[in-house]
């Protein structure tokens, strides 16, 4: 008998923690949540209102158009090289890492 009676006051204060965690945990006075809710509040009026002040300033810039079209711009060529194609990883993940190619040395070897 005993043993039951350990195992009935074992589960009633396993009940009695989880009952004063959740109460802990869960537990909000209303103004808290008011506080809480209206200080949120104010933040995005604040956070909305900065970015309407922002949007009108990018909307007053005027890009002059005729730059991309001119000259100096359009004659500008490019020296970068193309990235060769790499196999991604190893066909053997247990073959040594010597029977890999160096890209960078074979880029550098036709050069």
């Amino acid at each position: 008998m005993s043993a039951l009676i350990k195992n009935i006051f074992v589960i009633v204060v396993c009940i009695a923690v989880a009952a004063v965690a959740y109460y802990v945990i869960f537990s909000t006075d209303g103004t808290d949540a008011v506080s809480d809710s209206s200080t949120v509040r104010q933040e995005l009026l604040d956070k909305t209102q900065s970015f309407i002040e922002r949007s009108a300033k990018l909307q007053q810039v005027n890009i002059d158009q005729s730059f991309f079209t001119d000259s100096t711009f359009t004659s500008l060529r490019s020296f970068s090289t193309a990235v060769p194609d790499q196999p991604l990883g190893r066909d053997d993940i247990f073959d040594s890492a010597s029977s890999i190619t160096n890209p960078a040395a074979a880029v550098g070897a036709g050069e």
